[in-house]
């Protein structure tokens, strides 16, 4: 696998394993299904073996409520339908065999993500399967473009799982740049920035609702922060230019944050154990930093008398 082609499926193995919610919001949309937000999702094994024995590694599959679901990454087009068949029929476990002389093969329901995809117009992908008995059977997947949806239309539409890609929106401009005058220079930069801040603002107001959580946000931003390193690390002016001090102020504040919130829930675990101990409650507060409106109902939730 190319260098290229691993940052993308490694943050996109990533974003799809990130959060349940997410992933089923999506599921429904694309699929057209109805699970309840809440339902457990479980991930299956990935490989399977086709006839020569060669390993076929699925990007995300896994199972909601008894149904299977295959989703699949993509720059563009090429072979992709023809693997994805190849994939569904050399899947372990779906076959169910009724009699001595019957089966039944379960496919799981597939899609594509093409993630440079600005076009709407073909959502769906397919190949004809003539039988031997000359039956010609069409079979398709779906097929979703996640840069031909705005940051708003992709939170508008339950697929905010997409919204870490936006970033690779002006890839195609990244080898001309050096060419650009000045003006042209400026004006990608300005449009660079706007882009950033698009993304950042619809995941602000997504936090605020609470339609993505803290840890969530902190997911999608470290991501975000890898495909633009990745994809416009070539482009000094926009590092030295601030185009994207937005984003670096997000990740540094939301990477404080974290840090902080695991540094206060060692200090708290710390402090439970120094109060099972009996303590006394200045040796607690100068070993955790945890003042006594804190130590306090910590202990008596604990069962304990916190000695002073």
């Amino acid at each position: 696998m190319s260098e290229n082609r691993k940052i993308y499926d490694v943050t996109f193995k990533r974003m799809f394993r990130l959060s349940g919610r997410m992933l089923i919001k999506f599921v429904n949309k694309v699929f057209e299904k109805n699970f309840p937000l809440d339902s457990e999702v479980r991930f299956l094994d990935p490989g399977s073996e086709n006839e020569e024995n060669e390993i076929l590694e699925k990007d995300i599959y896994f199972e909601i409520c008894g149904e299977r679901f295959q989703i699949e990454a993509q720059s563009y087009w090429d072979d992709m339908m023809f693997r994805l068949f190849e994939y569904a029929v050399n899947t372990h476990g779906s076959y169910t065999k009724t009699d001595a002389y019957h089966a039944v093969y379960q496919m799981p329901k597939q899609a594509v993500v093409f993630l440079k995809g600005k076009s709407r117009r073909h959502n769906k992908l397919y190949i004809k399967l003539i039988l031997p008995d000359e039956q010609e059977v069409e079979y398709s997947v779906n097929a979703v473009r996640a840069l031909s949806y705005t940051p708003q239309e992709l939170a508008e539409n339950d697929l905010e799982i997409l919204l870490p890609f936006q970033i690779i929106r002006m890839y195609n401009k990244v080898n001309d740049y050096d060419g650009y005058t000045d003006k042209k220079k400026d004006k990608f930069l300005r449009d660079f920035e706007n882009m950033c801040k698009d993304i950042l603002d619809t995941m602000d107001s997504l936090l605020k609702d609470k339609r993505i959580m803290n840890d969530e946000y902190h997911s999608m931003i470290d991501i975000i922060k890898s495909l633009n390193e990745h994809v416009y690390g070539s482009i000094e002016d926009i590092r030295r230019k601030g185009a994207d001090s937005m984003l670096q102020e997000k990740y540094i504040f939301w990477s404080d944050k974290i840090k902080a919130e695991a540094k206060e829930e060692k200090n708290r675990e710390l402090a439970e154990m120094m109060i099972m101990d009996e303590e006394p409650a200045e040796k607690i507060e100068r070993y955790t930093g945890l003042n006594l409106s804190v130590l306090k109902p910590l202990a008596q939730k604990l069962g304990k008398t916190l000695m002073l």
